[in-house]
């Protein structure tokens, strides 16, 4: 379960420039939800999103990962949680061009702390899943936006992570195209993942079980 209790985030603290992002933010995500985060452009959708992912800090408050407190945590444990816990789906997909989807996959294996056997066959099965296994050796320099998409969509589940984290990833692609993403997003969530989907589009959030919107840094409602 993600919890998230009175979350306050500040950029250039103590500066002219000092901006809050986040105000007292707290929410609860429970296992297995397909959670839409909502807002316009600086509302702080994309700040909490990075939160979420252990990729920024948070001055204030407390965020928990099924009841471990993310907060003062050395890099290397940082790195951990988001190797092991975390699956993560950006905009631009992120890819290495120059290698094909197969060694894309294949990345987070390479980088787990853990001893992992038959990586070449985990990273096939996470292809696989995302239906695109044909493609394992073909360079991601010579793949269409939805087939780099679900590249980065089997990279983010090789690890088996307990949610997915995803950053408008739909914005760069057409509608056809958009909606076999959001199908896609929607089986992995009916096998049992965690997925969190920021967006700015009214149609993929609608396809969400569960809607949470930010306005000026503040959870509306609250």
């Amino acid at each position: 379960m993600i919890k998230l209790n009175n979350i306050v985030k500040v950029y250039n603290p103590k500066k002219a420039n000092e901006f809050e992002a986040l105000h007292k933010v707290s929410a609860e995500i429970q296992d297995g939800e397909l959670v839409a985060i909502i807002g316009r452009s600086g509302a702080g959708k994309s700040t909490l999103l990075h939160i979420l992912a252990c990729i920024d800090s948070y001055q204030d408050g407390e965020y928990s990962i099924d009841g471990t407190l993310i907060k003062n945590l050395s890099e290397r444990q940082y790195a951990k949680i988001r190797n092991e816990k975390i699956g993560m789906v950006m905009q631009d997909f992120a890819l290495v061009e120059d290698l094909t989807a197969l060694e894309n996959v294949m990345i987070p294996l390479n980088f787990s702390k853990k001893k992992i056997k038959g990586k070449k066959e985990k990273a096939l099965a996470a292809l696989r899943s995302a239906g695109i296994e044909e493609l394992a050796k073909k360079p991601c320099n010579k793949l269409s936006g939805g087939q780099k998409q679900r590249v980065a969509i089997a990279r983010a589940i090789v690890n088996e992570p307990s949610m997915i984290l995803a950053d408008e990833p739909t914005g760069a692609l057409d509608t056809k195209t958009s909606a076999e993403i959001m199908e896609l997003f929607k089986t992995l969530n009916e096998q049992g993942r965690t997925v969190v989907i920021v967006t700015h589009d009214m149609n993929v959030a609608e396809q969400c079980g569960r809607v949470i919107e930010i306005i000026d840094g503040r959870i509306a409602g609250s």
